[in-house]
């Protein structure tokens, strides 16, 4: 299988790219630059918060520090399912990604992101989840 690196654009073989595991939704993936760019990026950035940040928001998702910024600035740096902001939950939203495409949805709280990866992306999950808030709102029927 073939890839391409989005540092130096050369296909190349997908055992050139570090593989990584979701386990919320039990698939592998590749990361967006083959390990000779991502050694070189390495050596060449120190490990600051922001590289670090900026690491991992470019091999998981395939996007940049910048892109993850101006995502969080347009949605007000709130959550995109609750509304929280970040300044209420105290620290920075996550990126959103689709479990089977991998392509970036948003920016959400941990707990709104965790909850989607828990339901396994599943619509038919969290609606079912939604009816059984709306019909025990009450507590237990006997």
């Amino acid at each position: 299988m073939i890839k391409i690196c989005k540092l130096c654009g050369q296909d190349k073989d997908i055992s050139d790219f570090y593989q990584f595991y979701d386990k919320w939704s039990d698939k592998k993936y590749s990361s967006s630059r083959c390990k000779a760019c991502h050694l070189k990026h390495k050596a060449d950035n120190p490990n600051t918060p922001k590289n670090n940040k900026s690491e991992k928001l470019k091999l998981r998702y395939g996007i940049t520090f910048e892109q993850w910024e101006m995502m969080r600035e347009k949605e007000n740096f709130s959550c995109m399912i609750c509304g929280i902001t970040e300044e209420k939950i105290g620290k920075r939203l996550d990126v959103d990604h689709c479990h089977s495409t991998g392509k970036v949805r948003g920016v959400l709280c941990n707990p709104c992101n965790t909850t989607l990866g828990r339901a396994k992306d599943n619509i038919a999950i969290l609606e079912s989840a939604i009816e059984y808030l709306k019909n025990n709102k009450e507590g237990y029927k006997n």
